[in-house]
């Protein structure tokens, strides 16, 4: 083989591998990484053993909220912004089915947009039966706000896409009575995530199910996914 088409040949490997995007999972309670995915490690802050040296998000959840003082929870928040590994702040947020007041829930994740505000983070959110009081709050924090195992109504994701939300969907996507189905055609390329959260299904199959959901090929949607997370990084 000459070196012209020896060339030829590597350069079009080179090009064929840039092409191929590692599905990215925005939100996983598994701690092992897995060959061509990229996880993000959901580090529950009242349970904390050290900072991980994988790609992660951490945050106090709503129904642990008892469980850290503001003090303690606000030199934790520090403490992980400090580490390259850390994504995002979260998950965080409100949730009135749990018995944790609503109030309190109110205090820690008011003290999460204060510090991704602070370092820059953007913010992993939970919300169960308190979208007013989410958007209420959120509404005064300039951060990027992702709401994690979103399957809400197409009239709730019209109103959340106008206050600038982003969406990371789960295994949800797999019902195929689920609302989601209706709302995901509404949701930009740009603003939208997989994860697996604590689930045993696998990113692939979620994103496989996202692309059936969008009638769009796996590797655009790979792709779409990998320069929104590359965004995040970058925020």
């Amino acid at each position: 083989m000459n070196r012209i088409k020896e060339r030829r040949l590597i350069s079009d490997s080179i090009r064929h591998l840039s092409n191929i995007y590692p599905y990215i999972d925005l939100h996983s309670h598994r701690h092992n990484q897995e060959a061509g995915v990229i996880s993000v490690y959901n580090l529950l802050l009242h349970e904390k053993h050290g900072i991980p040296g994988i790609p992660f998000s951490a945050g106090l959840h709503p129904w642990y909220a008892l469980e850290l003082s503001q003090e303690i929870l606000s030199r934790e928040l520090d403490s992980c912004a400090a580490s390259p590994n850390l994504i995002a702040f979260g998950e965080t947020g409100l949730d009135k089915v749990c018995d944790v007041p609503i109030q309190l829930q109110q205090d820690v994740f008011e003290l999460h947009l204060k510090k991704a505000v602070e370092h820059c983070k953007p913010l992993i959110l939970h919300c169960v039966k308190a979208w007013d009081e989410i958007i209420e709050i959120a509404a005064g924090f300039p951060v990027i706000k992702i709401l994690h195992g979103y399957n809400g109504s197409a009239q709730l994701t019209v109103r959340l896409l106008k206050l600038g939300f982003n969406f990371s969907i789960g295994k949800a996507i797999l019902n195929p009575d689920a609302k989601i189905h209706q709302a995901i055609p509404m949701i930009p390329l740009s603003s939208l995530f997989c994860e697996t959260d604590d689930s045993d299904v696998s990113i692939q199959i979620v994103y496989a199910g996202m692309g059936a959901s969008l009638k769009l090929g796996e590797e655009a949607l790979r792709e779409a996914i990998f320069n929104n997370f590359t965004k995040l990084r970058n925020a």
